[in-house]
């Protein structure tokens, strides 16, 4: 299908749409949804055997679609993906419940594709005691109704159908939603009944034909078509760099790659790196006037110029150039693509008067929370996500990023102010407001206005009435040891319907809840203090580099001789520090080795296969593992060391046994992170990425992507092989931070039970020196009273 009859098509169906909220169909699929999103192929073939009744267990047992999306089709030029409802997130079945139980899915489209047809397959088990004349399930996609599925007794235990979609009812973003009217008697009613339910199969999916449309080259579409927010995959934006790049070229390189990784936060990035030849689909390409990929035809350079072209080898993808006469202008061009400071439109620009961003602060990352004062929820979330409605409301989430150093010793918890509305009760009852951090529960506050004291109800001092609303004010601890670098707090309004008797209950359907957005949560009373070495803050936070959110305080070392699994991994690495901090990699120091004694003063990264960089053989007596020609071996500690190391708590057998059994798997195909205090100053770090072989390498920074594999990087060593990891802690423990005098002298005692033992005494030896220089000159003062009056 070419652009001009893709265009004839959408403006025929634009003029056939009724709803004048739909938005064209030119601007759909893309499949979307929930973090972490993944397409898959379809196989009808496959689907259309599955039989058609199945039990409540066996709505699990729908075809599941395939890890990757289909490849184009030869005779048609479409696509078809799948997305089903386990791929958003959905890891169980979903109950609808009550009279008019339902639940949504949302999903998006993509702004390059059009949406040819569509249907939808699901399963569904229902209770028997359903009455089949007055109950039955809704599908609807964005509140248009899809189908009515009937709810006989004889297939209670399992149905599986399919329908297809009109797709005039997409639009960029949809919902896709399942809706169970239900009803059990004809005589008075519990819209709660046990009864009352429906379980759709978390195995239920879309299948989406679309084509591809070709988008003008307009630089006002940007981050389009490089990245579509509407997308869920895993960002996939190819580089295409000189043969062998400098390192002002591979730096502004990393720069775009942390905007990009930024964007695509919520579902992972990777840049491949291409240096012969353009690759197939959307691609980012750096030149300068001496520095430009081979065999590419580049227009004159006038100063710092972005422009959006065809791809030759793609058509209907774009390139977008970033260029510059030299590498200060190369770096003008990045700024103004990253930062955002110039409005730009059409098919090119040359970039003039950029203003130079402001200097950056420790900790002052916009993705994380500030820790210098109280912080309103209304700031974190919209106001509209903290309200929720029904008897049976959704969570109300508040997501929050912390910088990861803080310390939180014999602190009693992190405060928070929260305030609270909802519908007043008609009657005492157990409704609570149920507060979570994570995957935990913290507590629970009372919704129906009383307490119980000494076996009396008393009602509550701290709620009022308002406007026919309550509100309620409390203050909430967060226990310190649920908090990591990435958080979701969690308020769920649970609302007690007690039982009256028959005809005797009371329903209140126009329940109201939410959390006001003047809510805070403080974390101003903990200071900045780490403890090293720790892996897991380089994985969730790309600490200690993000301390500042430009990295300016980070030189990052590459090998003389950079190969492209190398480079790669540093665009990888710069998109994680993007995704951590919100804020482009715009001031990070790329280095080579021998220069590294001029940067001693900066946290050191360093980025090298085997054999590599000479810098890993010149600081091997500092690393956990080394690599070289003679093999892999761990600097474990010998004689009285190793004896002070198990009494500190480590096992180094264990730690022995499991490495050798890792090494013996992997020969020297794994990749290895290592930490550990910096030889050029005792207050910096040197982090290492190392591997055998380029592939392994990379093993490590799409490790940084997977949630299962990520939770694993801990200690002051990580070997990976595909999706084996192991971590040890095998170095010597140090800090960086700075704690006030008195807590940092409590701290250091508490974990030198000598030293403490020793500090009593001498404590004991001053006081009793005191005591005694006190008490002698008061026997001297009376001794003198006394002879003073025989006079």
């Amino acid at each position: 299908m070419d652009t001009s009859t893709t265009n004839a098509t959408n403006n025929e169906k634009r003029s056939k749409m009724k709803m004048p909220w739909k938005r064209t169909a030119k601007s759909t699929l893309a499949i979307a949804i929930a973090l972490g999103l993944s397409f898959s192929a379809t196989d009808d073939a496959a689907a259309k055997t599955k039989k058609s009744k199945m039990s409540e267990a066996a709505t699990e047992e729908i075809e599941k679609p395939a890890a990757e999306p289909t490849v184009p089709q030869a005779v048609s030029g479409q696509k078809v993906y799948n997305i089903s409802l386990k791929q958003m997130g959905q890891e169980s079945g979903i109950e609808l419940r009550g009279v008019e139980g339902e639940r949504s899915f949302p999903f998006t489209v993509r702004s390059d594709e059009v949406i040819t047809s569509a249907k939808v397959r699901y399963g569904i088990a229902y209770s028997p005691a359903l009455l089949p004349d007055l109950s039955h399930i809704k599908v609807l996609v964005n509140n248009e109704l899809v189908s009515v599925v009937p709810l006989p007794k004889e297939t209670s235990k399992g149905i599986v159908r399919e329908d297809s979609i009109d797709p005039r009812y997409f639009a960029d973003f949809n919902q896709l939603s399942f809706k169970l009217i239900g009803h059990y008697t004809r005589d008075c009613e519990d819209p709660f009944h046990s009864s009352l339910w429906a379980r759709l199969s978390n195995t239920t999916y879309l299948e989406l034909t679309v084509s591809s449309i070709e988008l003008a080259n307009d630089l006002a579409l940007l981050p389009a078509p490089f990245f579509d927010r509407r997308d869920s995959k895993l960002l996939e934006l190819p580089f295409v760099l000189p043969a062998t790049p400098s390192l002002d070229v591979l730096k502004n390189a990393g720069t775009v790659a942390s905007w990009f990784g930024h964007l695509a936060s919520y579902r992972g990035s990777r840049f491949p790196i291409a240096t012969n030849g353009l690759p197939k689909g959307n691609a980012i390409v750096f030149a300068t006037a001496k520095e430009a990929p081979a065999g590419l035809q580049l227009p004159a350079i006038n100063g710092p110029t972005l422009m959006v072209v065809p791809n030759p080898v793609s058509p209907k993808t774009k390139l977008l150039l970033v260029m510059g006469r030299d590498a200060t202008e190369l770096k003008t061009a990045v700024q103004a693509l990253t930062l955002g400071q110039v409005a730009m439109s059409g098919p090119s620009a040359v970039i003039k008067n950029l203003k130079e961003p402001n200097q950056r602060v420790a900790y002052d990352a916009p993705k994380w929370l500030p820790t210098h004062r109280p912080v309103k929820f209304g700031e974190l979330v919209p106001n509209e996500n903290l309200q929720v409605s029904g008897m049976t409301p959704d969570l109300i989430r508040v997501n929050m990023r912390v910088a990861p150093d803080l310390f939180t010793w014999q602190k009693e918890g992190v405060p928070i102010d929260l305030r609270y509305r909802f519908t007043p009760r008609p009657n005492v009852d157990k409704s609570t407001l149920n507060i979570g951090i994570n995957e935990d529960f913290v507590g629970a506050l009372s919704l129906s206005g009383a307490e119980i004291e000494k076996g009396k109800i008393k009602e509550s001092v701290m709620l009022f009435f308002k406007d026919g609303h309550r509100f309620a004010q409390e203050e909430v601890q967060l226990p310190i040891f649920r908090i990591g670098a990435e958080n979701q707090l969690k308020f769920h309004f649970f609302y007690d319907y007690p039982k009256q008797g028959a005809c005797k209950d009371v329903y209140l359907d126009n329940v109201r809840s939410a959390i006001d957005p003047d809510s805070t949560i403080d974390f101003s009373q903990m200071p900045h203090y780490a403890t090293f070495p720790n892996l897991a803050y380089l994985a969730n936070a790309g600490f200690p580099y993000t301390r500042f959110a430009d990295l300016s305080e980070t030189a990052i070392i590459m090998p003389d001789r950079s190969t492209i699994p190398e480079m790669e991994v540093f665009l990888n690495l710069m998109g994680r520090m993007g995704e951590s901090t919100g804020y482009p990699v715009t001031n990070a120091t790329l280095i080579r080795g021998a220069d590294v004694d001029k940067h001693s003063s900066k946290e050191l990264l360093v980025i090298a296969t085997a054999g590599n960089q000479p810098l890993l053989k010149q600081w091997a007596k500092y690393m956990p593992l080394t690599m070289d020609e003679t093999g892999n071996r761990l600097q474990l500690p010998t004689g009285f060391l190793r004896v002070l190391a198990r009494w500190g708590g480590k096992d180094l057998d264990e730690i022995e046994r499991r490495s050798g059994e890792m090494l013996a798997a992997t020969g020297n195909n794994f990749g290895a992170m290592m930490q550990f205090q910096s030889p050029l100053s005792s207050s910096r770090n040197v982090i290492v990425l190392t591997a055998g072989d380029g592939r392994s390498l990379l093993d490590l920074t799409d490790g940084l992507s997977k949630a299962d594999v990520k939770s694993k990087y801990q200690g002051d060593l990580v070997l990976l092989k595909g999706e084996r990891v192991a971590s040890f802690l095998i170095g010597d423990t140090y800090y960086a931070g700075n704690l006030p005098l008195w807590t940092w002298i409590k701290w250091t005692l508490s974990g030198q039970p000598l030293l403490l033992i020793l500090f009593l005494m001498l404590a004991s030896l001053i006081a009793a020196t005191l005591l005694f220089r006190f008490l002698k000159r008061k026997a001297a003062a009376r001794l003198h009273e006394g002879d003073g009056s025989d006079e």
